[in-house]
């Protein structure tokens, strides 16, 4: 039985890289005593997998765990509660269904939002850290740019497979992941149609 978690990552929590927030999250999972498998062998580990991981620094509201449990005789609102009960301040969960689909495999793309200090450039070139360059425009769709007080809000969604950190655009104050996606629609939707 396979029971999907998602918290929300963000305050000063943003700032842990991914293995932080895994080992965080697993933490917590203990903590609240579940029952989950763990693999075998000299050192187990819980059978716990995440969806794609947002770059350090951006506040994750998208952010999917897979737990394998054992056969739990506990409900989803009271495993929520047990979690909730244990959990890190802004690394908290928030939503709780059982599904055993691997999220990693239907989830097509996310929907992020920037507040940025000055008038964002989509069309120029941008260098990753490993050295290779890109044009974000090419690689977002449904770009949105609102001005708002001393802000430029900008709303857009990429696929899965053209993720890039939105910290290498120039002058970016703020960056959040808002929403994960399949290819009907929001994954929490999704989720909520086959919650048990």
């Amino acid at each position: 039985m396979q029971i999907i978690i998602k918290y929300k990552k963000k305050g000063f929590k943003r700032f842990l890289s991914a293995t932080e927030t895994s080992n965080a999250i697993q933490r917590n999972l203990r903590r609240a005593g579940l029952d989950m498998e763990f693999s075998q062998g000299f050192h187990p580990h819980p059978k716990v997998s995440y969806l794609d991981s947002a770059p350090t620094g951006v506040i994750d509201l998208a952010l999917y765990v897979m737990v394998q449990m054992k056969n739990d005789t506990l409900s989803l609102e009271e495993t929520l509660r047990k979690i909730s009960q244990t959990a890190l301040k802004d690394l908290e969960p928030v939503e709780i269904w059982e599904n055993n689909e691997n999220l990693n495999k239907i989830v097509t793309g996310y929907e992020y939002l920037l507040f940025f200090k000055t008038k964002p450039e989509f069309e120029k070139i941008v260098k990753k850290h490993n050295g290779k360059e890109f044009v974000p425009i090419d690689l977002i769709k449904n770009l949105e740019i609102v001005e708002k007080n001393d802000f430029f809000v900008v709303n857009y969604y990429v696929d899965k497979t053209k993720i890039f950190n939105p910290y290498l655009l120039k002058n970016v104050y703020l960056a959040i992941r808002k929403k994960a996606f399949v290819e009907t629609g929001e994954l929490s939707e999704y989720l909520r149609g086959r919650r048990i």
